[in-house]
């Protein structure tokens, strides 16, 4: 038995170790007291991150204040009136793609995040914390599958294998494209792990209330 715990502990070492190529995972290391809410730097509300609007480099995103149908990042805090309950920490992040209430191809412009590093060598799974909204993820242009694998009050856990790309370097996009009222919505993220266990399977309950969960975002905007 101490030999399975002593392992076990040196195998995250070793991930912690290599997970170093990819930071500022849980979004902590913002540095934005005294910025606007509309013109807040990345290199200091995201270090380590880009911002992309409709796939254009994006030098400010927006802090502690979501927009009402323009595409955008948001940084959002605890002091913002947005905050609705802690995931993880001081600090989240929302990636909101253009809303179109109408529905149609009026609207199409995406909102994303992404990051260039090395996936751990010993990496099974990636997650993160949140809403998956209308998310879509990629590692060096190549899709990456989210399902949702557990929860709590606050969040859901959603999960996706990342073996395939295990040790090697390629940019982790997060993208929340052009939605409306019939599909799609917001990203909510915080706190991306790399893990070493498989990507487990999703409970019966995840599959039953995924749809449930979509509605109320849908219902919320």
């Amino acid at each position: 038995m101490k030999t399975k715990i002593i392992l076990a502990i040196l195998l995250n070492s070793v991930l912690a170790g290599f997970s170093q190529s990819f930071v500022n995972l849980d979004f902590e290391m913002a540095n934005v007291s005294g910025q606007t809410s509309y013109n807040t730097s990345v290199t200091d509300a995201i270090p380590g991150w880009n911002a992309y609007i409709s796939g254009v480099l994006q030098t400010t995103i927006w802090c502690n204040d979501v927009p009402l149908s323009a595409p955008e990042v948001c940084l959002i805090n605890t002091n913002s009136q947005y905050f609705s309950g802690s995931i993880s920490g001081k600090y989240y992040l929302e990636i909101w793609g253009e809303f179109n209430p109408s529905g149609g191809q009026i609207h199409t412009n995406s909102a994303a995040i992404g990051q260039t590093g090395k996936i751990p060598l010993i990496a099974k799974t990636i997650s993160f914390w949140g809403n998956i909204g209308g998310l879509v993820a990629t590692f060096d242009g190549l899709p990456l599958s989210f399902f949702q694998t557990g929860g709590t009050a606050n969040y859901n856990i959603y999960s996706a294998d990342i073996s395939a790309y295990a040790g090697q370097t390629g940019q982790l996009l997060f993208t929340d494209p052009y939605y409306s009222n019939d599909s799609g919505g917001p990203a909510i993220m915080d706190n991306i792990q790399f893990s070493t266990s498989p990507v487990p399977e999703p409970s019966i309950f995840a599959l039953s209330t995924l749809g449930g969960l979509l509605l109320a975002w849908r219902w919320r905007r």
